[in-house]
């Protein structure tokens, strides 16, 4: 299922949680087959005053320092997958293009990058450029968790957890319903997909009509009525169940995370039923989660429809 997934590496305390999150994935859907490669971008000096010797200098140093770190990474996982490993130690000034770059020339299928931070100039960590990295991604992004305690590897009540999905019933969102739906039958775990109805209020119109509240008993029912249409529609080794929530779309996610081993969710999309926005959430949800979170970015389901056409 995933047979390529690619994981950007830095110094920052985030890449070792996205090592762990990549290798479980690629232990569970990929078998003997998934391929994995650990990517480390660097910022390449500019050569100041002709001193081209002092720059090629500088540049091998920072190549250098991070094959060492990608080199250490790689020890620290587990033996079967050592041998399917390629380093990358690349010099370049944006994280973001990088991975687009090379997960495109490789076909990935997944990008694992740790949660935003912060680091010194020449060490680029990737997570703080995690929004152009989902956004421009040629394949889902996937995301640790900031919080402590993961829930694909806390207790033993998360051990068993379902993932979840949020579902909107857009095109993007279809697209992670599908995918969630196939990591929950490689991993044995039911699948939840989930809907957040909240109170809309419509705009004026044109004409100086006043705005108006939809009834929320209707978007209620609504929302529960797309769920159940998708629920149907899934594979049922993956044991989906509906999950209509109510309230704020970012609250609602992020608070379900904590009962979740793994979260889906689509970016920068619009779906039929209107309240249920989860492109204008999923940057936030990302802040909040306390489970890893995949995004499927909007560009990557264009693709695979360029691809199937």
């Amino acid at each position: 299922m995933l047979q390529q997934i690619l994981v950007g590496c830095d110094h920052g305390p985030g890449t070792a949680d996205a090592l762990r999150l990549a290798a479980e994935l690629a232990t569970v859907t990929g078998g003997d087959e998934t391929q994995l490669t650990l990517l480390h971008a660097y910022a390449p000096r500019a050569t100041r005053f002709g001193r081209r010797g002092k720059q090629e200098e500088l540049d091998d140093a920072l190549h250098g320092e991070g094959m060492a770190l990608l080199e250490g990474l790689r020890d620290t996982l587990p033996a079967a997958l050592r041998d399917r490993v390629e380093l990358l130690s690349v010099p370049v000034a944006s994280p973001a293009y990088a991975l687009h770059d090379v997960a495109a020339g490789q076909n990935a299928d997944l990008i694992v990058i740790g949660p935003a931070q912060h680091g010194a100039v020449g060490r680029l960590l990737l997570g703080s450029d995690s929004t152009a990295i989902i956004h421009g991604a040629p394949c889902p992004v996937a995301i640790p968790p900031r919080t402590e305690g993961h829930a694909h590897e806390a207790d033993a009540t998360r051990a068993i957890a379902p993932i979840g999905v949020g579902y909107d019933g857009s095109e993007v969102a279809d697209a992670a319903a599908e995918l969630a739906a196939a990591l929950a039958a490689a991993q044995g775990r039911a699948l939840e997909v989930i809907g957040v109805s909240d109170v809309l209020v419509l705009p004026p119109s044109p004409g100086g009509v006043a705005p108006v509240a939809l009834d929320p008993l209707v978007l209620e029912r609504e929302t529960e009525e797309l769920l159940a249409e998708r629920v149907a529609s899934l594979p049922q080794d993956a044991r989906p169940t509906a999950v209509a929530l109510h309230g704020d779309p970012v609250h609602e996610l992020s608070e379900r995370s904590a009962e979740l081993h793994l979260l889906v969710v689509g970016s920068r999309d619009y779906g039929p039923v209107g309240h249920v926005l989860l492109g204008s959430v999923s940057r936030p949800v990302l802040d909040h989660a306390r489970c890893p979170v995949i995004v499927v970015p909007r560009r990557s389901t264009e693709q695979d429809a360029r691809e199937r056409s």
